[in-house]
Parts: C-alpha cells; structure tokens; sequence
C-alpha cells in the first residue's frame, strides 16, 4: 500500500509518502522551490518523495489531502456572510485562489503529475491529531490541537487509541489562540506565518508590563475554554490588518517593519507570550480533565512554542507529552497519510519514525568531488571517520564556526544535525558572530544539540525525562552552567534543546561525543543551514553558494572539509 500525503495551499506545503505504513519519505516544497513557507502545490516536493521512495505517481495507492475544501468553503462564505461589507475586499481575494485550485485537487493532480487515482480528503484538525498520535511511542494519548484555523475549528481536543482517534472537545473560528498570536506578530512588525518565532525570541528581553491590558482581548472560562473579544479584531473582515483601532487605543501604535525594536515592543512580546502560555496551559488542563490518560500528544502550529512547551510538564498533570518535529501545517501532510493507509483496511502498524531525516542525499562521493573542483574549491578528503570527527571536533573546539551537511535533509522547520551550522556554545559573543554569518537579526537565540544521557546534568529539565529531540522545548540552564553555555543561554535563562543519540542522530551524535572528549561539554550550538531570507539549504549548489555568501571558517559536507 503506497499513501501519497499532501498538504497545502496554506503555508509549508509538503508532501511524504508511506509504504505498507512505513515512512520513507518526506519533504516542505520550499526546500525545492527556494520560497521561504511556499504554500503552493507541491509538485517538487510530491516528485522528490516518490524519486526517494523509488516509485512512480501510477504505483500510488491513494493521495491523502490534509483538508476538506468545501468545509473551508463554507467557513470563508459564512464569515463574508457576518462580516458584510468589511469583508468584500478579503472575499473577493480568496474567492478565485478557492474556487480554482483548492476545491479542485483531482485536476491539479492530473494536470500537475499524471494522476487519476482516489483521492481521500482528511479534516485539517484530524489531519494534525493523527501526525501528533501515530508519531508518538504511545498506544493510547489524550491529544491537543491548536493552530490558527483549519476548515472551521481552531483548537480541537481528542481521545486516541490503537483503534481511533475520536474528538472531545473544540473551538471554532473565530476564536483563536494561533490567530491570537499572529496577531501581534503583525502587530510588533514581522510577518504572519513565519516570524511568530522571532516574537517568541523577543519576549525574554521584556518585561510583561502588559499583560493586563492583553487579557482583556480574550476570555478564559471556567472550563478551562476561551473565546476573543473580537471588538479588538479585523481579520475576519480585512485582508490588510489583523487588528482593530481599539487595539491601538489600548496599547498604542504598532510597529512597522522597518522601525528599531524598542523596550516597549519587547514588553508587548513578553505580555503576549505569557497570556498565550495561560491559555495554552488552560486547554491542556482541561484536556486531562475530560481524557484521564498520562499521555498527551501536541499537534498544530501552537505546538512549535517551545517556550510553553517547556512549561508543560511543571503546570499540567500528564506525565508523558510527544510534540512531533513539524507540528505545523508540513507535518499534517503526515497525519492525512497515516489516515489514508488505515482506510486501506490493514490498520496502523504503529512504527514512528525512526528520525526526521526523510528528505534528499546532498550527493555521492563523486558528485560532492566534481562540484568542489568546478567551483574551485580546496578541500580534504577523509577515508576515516574518526579521522574526519577528530579534525572536526578540534576546530570547533577551537572556537571555528563549521557548516555541518551530512546524510538526508531533515522534515520540518529545525535543521537537526544534517543541515546545520555547528559552533561551541561559549563565550557569549560567539552567538552575536553566528548571527552574523546568518544576516540575521542580533536579539535571536540559537537552539542547542546535547547528547542525550546528560541533558539532565545541564538543563533544569523534568525528573526523568531526558528525550527532546526536534527542539520544540525550552528549558532553563543550570546556573552552574551558564558560563559555558553563554552563547545559547537566553536573556530569561533557558534555552531551546535537541537531545541527542546516536541511533538517531548517528554521526552528528558522535561529532558531539568527539567534542566532548576535548572540551568537557557535550553540547554544540546548532541553527539552520541557511541564510536570513531562505529556506535550509537543499542542494549542494546551494550549500556552496551559501559559503560564498557566508564568512565561515569551515564547511563539511559528507567526507569532505573545505575551508570557508
């Protein structure tokens, strides 16, 4: 049985295929195109998994959607309906893209691929529930979606099991904890649907002097639900702003993109993150109130706040909490697979992924070499690993920031050891250098990779937990270890975290290990192979034209070491 997951024409697009239940494939279609969250039909995408899963479109069973069309449908004309007439010029906008392209998958595959098969279309929210369950090591979970919105609902709470994953709860749109925060992602001048992290990040440099002034925009009840006051809201209506005047009278001017960050926008970021955290924290409580299981899993775009994530553990009553790596709309592509295969009759087999590593090879040996010689590249070649993770390991050591490409391209947003930049995790001025490299902006924080079985003597992480490996959870630094932690440690003293093994993570755990061994730390600074506007490198074109383009000192791809 060959399941063709697809999500798109939102943001993330991306595709992945099953084999007899069996993940052996997957990819975001900006990896290809190169257009940072494309949402377009992922025709790239869709051609690079069945290349990788050694199949042609005529060997696939089913295609399985992420979402139904017409459901959609019939929330855009219910909210023209409300909100008429603010809400022509957004209609008259979504309308075409809806009518054209979205409700019409069937043409868009033949046309696009050659496809004539069945095609199954799966709820958004079940889409996101079934990625979160089936990815898990749980056999039974309560299950928590939360996202800006799908067809209707925006948050929605479900139980699962080996048989079925059946929902318990949910709010619908307009009410929404994602559009909530998007909403002042807007507001503080960054882009919606990309840079909700970059207000996440600006939050530990301010204060929540607002927060009450935020929590008058919505309403948690005494169930643990909640509901906006929408008198402080346009995006129902208005395709140019998220926000009414109200909210301006109450917390002054937005920013615009091209203004410097002030105390004051750092206060609003603090104030929106710890309102969405009580919110997100509600829901959850709520959740274990209805579904009495020790098992959560997290699913929706909500569930890349690591900063709550890492909050979870200490104010909820689960005891086991899974955030699968792509939480977002990439991974749902996923779930809707997952879905399709168990249609076919079989059931689930239960095999999480192995890791994330789902995506394209950088090259073989020789193609790695040619490409080197036609760019004029010096390099050295390593016949021994241990040859090569020694050399390496010195130079990071040394204090070198290394370009680290190894094995497939990683699914999801976070670069995970395959398509890394890599440096040691002191002093702190290291971090303001590998911001630079990046082009990016000085205030982000990097994530750090740490070897597995001692995360707990580094990080203030749950008793006995000591698994987090798609960096989705913050945790605070040991005060012991902040000084050789300088460059990861956040304003607030935490730090986002991949754990690290080695039947996961293979040789990037034994670079790690290497490291250790010189330095006493088992921890590396690890961010994204790409530069500030891009997505994460694919090719390995792009990753030598990213070293043009970037000042470090060394790039390591496969075998080879090439000087920056």
């Amino acid at each position: 049985m060959n399941v063709l997951g697809i999500s798109a024409f939102y943001h993330d697009s991306s595709a992945c295929i099953l084999v007899d239940g069996v993940l052996v494939a997957a990819m975001e279609e900006e990896r290809l195109t190169r257009v940072k969250h494309d949402n377009s039909f992922p025709v790239l995408a869709i051609k690079k998994c069945l290349e990788l899963a050694n199949l042609s479109i005529e060997q696939i069973d089913l295609v399985a959607y992420y979402e139904k069309p017409v459901k959609k449908l019939e929330r855009v004309l219910e909210t023209f309906v409300v909100t008429y007439p603010f809400s022509i010029e957004s209609f008259v906008k979504k309308m075409p893209e809806l009518l054209l392209d979205k409700l019409d998958i069937p043409k868009v595959m033949k046309k696009q691929l050659g496809y004539k098969g069945k095609i199954m279309y799966v709820p958004h929210h079940l889409s996101h529930a079934a990625a979160g369950f089936y990815t898990s090591p749980f056999r039974e979970s309560a299950v928590l979606v939360v996202d800006g919105v799908g067809e209707e609902e925006t948050i929605t709470m479900w139980e699962a099991n080996a048989h079925d994953i059946v929902k318990i709860g949910s709010i619908n749109f307009p009410h929404s904890l994602g559009l909530l925060y998007s909403t002042f992602t807007a507001y503080l001048g960054f882009r919606v649907n990309s840079d909700e992290y970059k207000m996440m990040g600006l939050a530990a440099y301010g204060v929540p002097k607002y927060a009450n002034q935020v929590r008058k925009l919505f309403k948690i009840k005494n169930d643990g639900g909640f509901e906006l006051d929408l008198k402080y809201f346009s995006f129902q209506s208005s395709i140019r702003k998220m926000w009414s005047p109200l909210l301006e009278e109450l917390l002054g001017a937005p920013r615009s993109s091209k203004q410097n960050l002030t105390q004051r926008h750092k206060d609003i970021a603090a104030s929106i993150q710890i309102a969405s955290e009580e919110i997100y924290i509600a829901l959850v409580n709520k959740l274990s109130q209805i579904c009495k299981s020790k098992n959560l899993c997290i699913a929706g775009g909500v569930g890349l706040n690591s900063l709550a994530n890492g909050k979870l553990y200490a104010s909820t009553m689960y005891e086991n909490i899974h955030i699968y790596g792509p939480a977002g709309d990439s991974g749902a592509s996923l779930g809707a697979a997952y879905l399709g295969d168990k249609q076919s009759g079989k059931g689930i087999k239960f095999i999480p992924p192995a890791s994330l590593s789902l995506g394209s090879e950088i090259g073989s040996e020789i193609e790695i070499e040619d490409e080197l010689k036609r760019r004029g590249y010096g390099y050295v070649k390593f016949e021994s690993e241990k040859e090569l993770l020694t050399n390496v390991a010195t130079k990071l050591y040394k204090g070198k920031v290394v370009g680290w490409v190894n094995g497939r391209m990683e699914f999801g947003p976070r670069a995970l050891g395959n398509r890394s930049i890599l440096a040691r995790t002191y002093p702190r001025k290291m971090k303001d250098r590998v911001n630079r490299i990046k082009m990016r902006e000085q205030f982000r924080p990097f994530a750090v990779s740490v070897l597995e079985n001692e995360v707990e003597k580094w990080f203030e992480t749950p008793k006995d937990k000591n698994y987090f490996p798609h960096m989705n959870h913050c945790f605070v630094v040991k005060e012991a270890k902040e000084g050789q932690l300088g460059a990861v440690v956040h304003a607030d003293k935490t730090c986002r975290i991949q754990t690290v093994n080695e039947i996961e993570n293979g040789r990037y755990f034994r670079l790690i290990k290497k490291y250790r061994e010189l330095s006493e730390i088992p921890c590396l600074l690890n961010t994204s192979f790409n530069t500030k506007k891009e997505p994460i490198v694919e090719s390995l074109s792009q990753v030598i034209d990213d070293l043009r383009e970037m000042s470090l000192d060394y790039l390591v791809v496969e075998n080879f070491v090439i000087r920056g």
